[in-house]
């Protein structure tokens, strides 16, 4: 056995040593047998008469010889291919047309492909991904919402279907004593949640189970990200000292390359830690930017999971009327929370370019059919001298492997290029941290798209090839024949194929185009031209009270308003399309007490004077916030058109009033008076609707984490240098 692979390895890859070696041991025979024939007493002519009939034609024996190798189909089609590079060289016009199309289709295919593997398909960095599910409150007035530390409590404690459940809750903090501040993401976590997802430190220890009570020490783990940028790798960090809000926080662990959360995250401190800085969260009623991530117990379904939750969640809702009342549960597999709302468009566009690639394909198609016009008479004369139908199949099939090889590694080349055009257009977070690469999953698809084209576009053209009618073919002018109409009939069918795709994909854009259209015709409430932001955070120890932050914001309005170039500038808690929001409860006076649940619960924005000019929100009744508004005047905001609608239907609202929360017996009431309404901006999105918002004065609650939104004269990304003057003045 392994003699005859060594011999047929050598018979593939030294064939024309072989082939001389058969010629000289023929010779020799040959020559030999000669020589005993003229021993024998026959004269020269008849001694190679007599050879040649014992020996047969020597060509034949050749290619017996040949045959005997057991590789004769490989040297075949090694011919076919060879065949089909020289054809294409003469041919440059119909060569340069055929790779190009085919280099663009299977180009577009691969990128996309790229996009559907990082972000669909291949596994996410955790143990059994497939079974952790991500949990949140729900209510149908607001619709998904983050969850009250108490409810987890009870969740935890009261179910059967999870197998292990933890909490992460959102923490942002200024990193410094480093390189120059910084403000940076990080997640509080109980102490199971990396043993749930089952990820383990790259170095160092996880967090212990009384790191979860408030009180615990500060301590943090280090994103590999933030420790190659800020520590250069270095492994002696643990035990030392990192300063967050201007605090120590002791590095016991760096996490492993491929960890990923559902947010972009540069540390994880323990619970505990964020429970003793955010006491608030112990109260049901609150809900913090806080998620529960649990493990499904082998052989427990998400359907019977959700239906297990929902059923503690109306038992909360009874048990805690005040707090819980209307909330539900939402159950959500980790992959969809990282693809979010992009899996639609994903699949969308991949079908549109897999449409594409088969209208290349057909396009290619009549290419070869055209050309195939051109060479009846050299097929009809292969056949002519003994070739087979099957060998011109393969010869054709072989050519349409060429092209379409060709065209496979133009279009690695374009879709490395759509790649990197494209990772600037899909969220990082969809992704789930796996890049857009030429991975060997990618490669593969690239190859089976090659093969599918080469196949697609090289059958018909060769089935149509196979001649009936040899003597008719070598006869026939080449103006008709039963083989033109043969291809005319391809030639249609191909066309009607093309034509059908194209219908299908053109309505398939139309609609999206049509989507785009509507989609841009949503005003959003603001006018974003020409305006930068730049997201900021206080230390707390540095700006321990309002007085502190409040002076901080204003002197910062002031120097960058007299950068040159600046039309003007304000300061927010959140910017219309971002996502972001803070939300509570509030009591209009007058109105009947809403039941447990059914409370107006509108976003709420800190702003200062200017904010609604600097983003062109309008101003549709009352004023404007001014100076005025300070710390020590009457509480004032702004409401929104929505809120007006909703609250104070047919009336003005302006003078209206409303308070904070929901009004407990003995405790004095702080009024908030409407001083204006302004027009509905869409925070989540165009394509989701603007919601109940309250805009309050900065100066009468300054918080310490704001935007400040600049508005230019020139191209706004021009001025960031300058704006970082005025913050290390």
């Amino acid at each position: 056995m392994l003699s005859d692979f060594l011999f047929r390895l050598r018979a593939i890859f030294r064939a024309k040593s072989m082939d001389t070696d058969l010629d000289e041991e023929l010779k020799f025979h040959l020559d030999r047998q000669l020589e005993k024939s003229i021993q024998s007493g026959l004269s020269p002519e008849e001694a190679r008469r007599r050879v040649r009939l014992d020996f047969g034609g020597a060509t034949q024996v050749t290619e017996e010889c040949r045959d005997a190798r057991g590789i004769r189909a490989l040297e075949a089609l090694s011919q076919d291919i060879r065949y089909g590079f020289r054809t294409l060289r003469k041919n440059p016009g119909f060569t340069c047309v055929a790779l190009i199309t085919l280099a663009l289709a299977i180009g577009a295919n691969t990128a996309i492909f790229s996009v559907v593997h990082g972000a669909l398909l291949r596994p996410l960095p955790y143990a059994g991904p497939d079974r952790l599910i991500v949990l949140n409150e729900t209510h149908p007035r607001i619709g998904t919402i983050t969850v009250s530390y108490p409810n987890f409590l009870d969740w935890r404690a009261q179910n059967h279907v999870f197998s292990g459940m933890a909490v992460m809750a959102g923490v942002g903090y200024n990193l410094s004593g480093i390189a120059q501040p910084e403000t940076i993401r990080g997640q509080a976590v109980s102490s199971n949640f990396l043993s749930l997802i089952g990820v383990h430190p790259l170095f160092g220890r996880d967090f212990d189970p009384s790191e979860d009570k408030p009180g615990a020490a500060p301590v943090v783990m280090l994103t590999n990200p933030l420790w190659q940028s800020h520590f250069a790798g270095r492994q002696d960090v643990i035990g030392r000292s990192v300063s967050l809000d201007g605090r120590g926080f002791t590095i016991v662990a760096v996490l492993p390359p491929d960890f990923r959360t559902t947010d972009a995250v540069s540390v994880l401190e323990p619970l505990g830690v964020w429970l003793t800085n955010n006491t608030f969260a112990t109260n049901r009623v609150n809900r913090g930017d806080t998620a529960a991530i649990g493990r499904l117990t082998t052989g427990v379904t998400l359907a019977r999971a959700r239906a297990e939750m929902e059923g503690i969640a109306a038992r909360l809702a009874t048990a805690y009327p005040q707090d819980n009342d209307h909330f539900g549960i939402a159950l959500q597999p980790i992959r969809e929370l990282f693809v979010g709302d992009i899996r639609p468009a994903i699949m969308v566009l991949f079908a549109a370019v897999m449409f594409v690639l088969l209208i290349a394909c057909a396009n290619v198609a009549n290419l070869f059919l055209m050309r195939a016009a051109g060479r009846t008479r050299e097929i009809a004369l292969r056949v002519a001298i003994g070739a087979t139908g099957g060998r011109i199949i393969q010869q054709m099939l072989a050519e349409s492997f060429v092209v379409a090889g060709l065209g496979g590694v133009l279009g690695l080349g374009l879709a490395f290029a759509g790649m990197r055009a494209m990772s600037r257009l899909i969220p990082a977070a969809a992704m789930a941290g796996n890049g857009m690469n030429l991975n060997s999953a990618v490669l593969l698809f690239a190859l089976g798209a090659t093969a599918l084209a080469a196949i697609t576009f090289g059958l018909a053209p060769a089935m149509q090839s196979v001649p009936a009618g040899v003597h008719s073919r070598l006869k026939e002018s080449g103006k008709s024949s039963a083989g033109g109409i043969r291809q005319n009939h391809w030639r249609t069918m191909l066309v009607v194929a093309e034509l059908a795709l194209s219908v299908i994909l053109l309505a398939g854009a139309g609609l999206m185009v049509k989507s785009v259209e509507r989609l841009i015709a949503v005003d959003p409430g603001f006018r974003p031209d020409h305006v930068l932001r730049l997201n900021l955070s206080l230390t707390p120890s540095q700006y321990p009270n309002s007085t502190a932050i409040l002076a901080f914001w204003r002197q910062l309005l002031d120097g960058v308003r007299a950068l040159p170039g600046v039309e003007s500038a304000a300061l927010g808690t959140d910017v219309p399309l971002t996502n972001s929001h803070s939300r509570g409860d509030i009591t209009v006076e007058g109105m009947p007490l809403p039941a447990p649940g059914s409370f107006p619960h509108p976003d709420e924005h800190d702003v200062s004077p200017g904010y609604l000019r600097t983003l062109g929100v309008r101003l549709l009744g009352g004023r404007d916030f001014t100076n005025a508004d300070s710390e020590t005047a009457p509480n004032v905001a702004f409401i929104n058109a929505r809120l007006a609608r909703d609250f104070f239907p047919g009336q003005d609202p302006v003078g209206k009033r409303f308070v904070p929360g929901r009004p407990d017996p003995g405790r004095d009431l702080e009024w908030i008076t409407i001083v204006g309404v302004v027009d509905d901006t869409r925070m989540y999105g165009l394509a989701n609707p603007s919601r109940l918002e309250i805009y309050r004065p900065l100066a009468q609650g300054p918080p310490g984490k704001m935007d400040l939104i600049v508005k230019s004269r020139i191209e706004p990304a021009s001025l960031t240098p300058s704006i970082r003057r005025v913050l290390d003045s």
